[in-house]
């Protein structure tokens, strides 16, 4: 054997389960000795023996390997002519996902069912987002891999049906487990702070990655352990009735920053229920784009257009990162919301020496402001009918109170007495609704 090592540029790697990927796939051919990818300049070193074949030959030979994965290799930095066009698209569509979004949210739509740091709604969202980017690279490479497997039988139905019901189960199961060990931990207010301003700080790493102009930025985005991401990757080439049920399980597993994210947020969930409920949202939202890829086996890092469908995604995450991280310094109390309403005092009512200030809770805080007596024991009376968005989490974070209430009655929270010209400021847990209390 005459060994010899080539440096190619990799046109299409955008993370690190990219890195795995190519390295992956590179190395299980015959004639590849090593494979080491680069996700900071974007290439590959091979190392084998390809017969005395020239450089741009290998290129070429290599290619047809990783073709089907959406990555193509060349002896010369390719040039992107159009980044400046794709913006141009990108950043419309973007708009108007993200006004979109704030519509839905605004009209209660998007928080169908909730009450953690996440609603599922938002937890879907995300979802759709990643199927669009680091989740098709690594989970769509996979399905296409697991699909070539099975193509000699005949069958495309079938390992496509188990793989995404493995998938589905299994983020909920895993997702459940996650949130139970969050009442364990007991996390305080100020841990679910911290783990808010980490999650906003990945997802903004993975927004400004998707955009693919600052290539420093790939330095600092996490990933899973290596070992552990390719004995997922290694799943997919067994051939095995159960294979793809098993590959289904494994991508709770792999390098998706955006899979990590919401793992993170599991955690303050709290209970079996809702951490599995969030994850499960979260693979749904995934479901259609990587239903489409496994069933049509193409996807869209293959199109033309996959610069547009990366960087509008990448605007829309590190729009969601910034709204992500002033609601999480909102509902810790680390910024003050200004009253958009004006008083109410009529929901105020004096009993039995207290004095009880009744606030309506769905799809935000009616009255948003209440006026009510200073140096009076106050109760707060939140009402609920038939709540499941985030406002049926309460914070104070002056009073250090956190609450999550019941669908629908009525909950009662003790408050002592306060001084003349204090306002008392709440929020649901994660910073988006609001709703404040001045004594007088």
């Amino acid at each position: 054997m005459q060994e010899k090592t080539y440096r190619f540029h990799v046109l299409g790697m955008h993370c690190k389960a990219c890195v795995l990927m190519t390295e992956s796939e590179l190395e299980d051919l015959s004639q590849v000795s090593r494979a080491k990818s680069s996700l900071e300049s974007n290439t590959v070193e091979v190392t084998g023996d390809f017969g005395g074949k020239s450089e741009s030959e290998v290129a070429e030979e290599l290619t047809i390997v990783l073709a089907q994965k959406g990555y193509s290799l060349s002896t010369e930095r390719s040039v992107r002519t159009n980044a400046a066009s794709e913006f141009m698209t990108a950043v419309p569509i973007a708009l108007a996902f993200i006004i979109g979004f704030l519509f839905l949210q605004k009209a209660g739509l998007v928080n169908l069912v909730g009450g953690g740091r996440v609603t599922y709604g938002t937890a879907f969202v995300v979802g759709i987002i990643a199927s669009l980017s680091t989740c098709m690279a690594v989970v769509g490479g996979l399905v296409l891999s697991m699909s070539a497997t099975f193509a000699k039988e005949g069958d495309r139905f079938r390992p496509q049906a188990l793989f995404h019901l493995g998938r589905i189960v299994s983020f909920f199961v895993f997702g459940g487990v996650i949130g139970a060990l969050g009442t364990v931990f007991q996390i305080s207010g100020g841990a679910s702070l911290v783990i808010s301003l980490v999650v906003a700080a990945v997802m903004l790493i993975l927004g400004v990655n998707l955009l693919d102009v600052f290539p420093w930025a790939k330095k600092l985005q996490p990933a899973m352990p290596k070992f552990l991401a390719r004995h997922a990757l290694g799943a997919a080439k067994a051939n095995h009735t159960l294979t793809p049920l098993v590959v289904g399980v494994a991508t709770f597993f792999l390098p998706c920053g955006f899979t990590q994210s919401m793992q993170i947020y599991t955690l303050t969930t709290g209970t079996f229920l809702k951490g599995g409920l969030t994850m499960l949202s979260f693979a749904l939202g995934t479901l259609p784009v990587l239903a489409l890829v496994s069933f049509s086996s193409s996807g869209v890092q293959n199109s033309p257009r996959a610069g547009i469908f990366f960087k509008s995604a990448g605007l829309i995450v590190i729009v969601f990162a910034i709204f992500n991280f002033m609601n999480a310094l909102t509902a810790a109390g680390r910024v003050s919301v200004p009253s958009v309403q004006a008083p109410v005092a009529d929901n105020v009512s004096l009993v039995s020496g207290k004095q009880v200030v009744e606030i309506r809770v769905k799809g935000g805080y009616t009255p948003q402001t209440s006026e009510a007596r200073a140096a009076i024991n106050t109760t707060l009376r939140f009402e609920t009918s038939g709540t499941f968005d985030c406002s049926s989490s309460i914070v104070i974070p002056s009073l250090n109170i956190r609450q999550t209430l019941p669908a629908t009655g009525s909950t009662d929270i003790e408050i002592p007495a306060q001084r003349a010209g204090t306002t008392l400021n709440g929020s649901c847990a994660m910073g988006m609704y609001h709703f404040a209390v001045v004594f007088k």
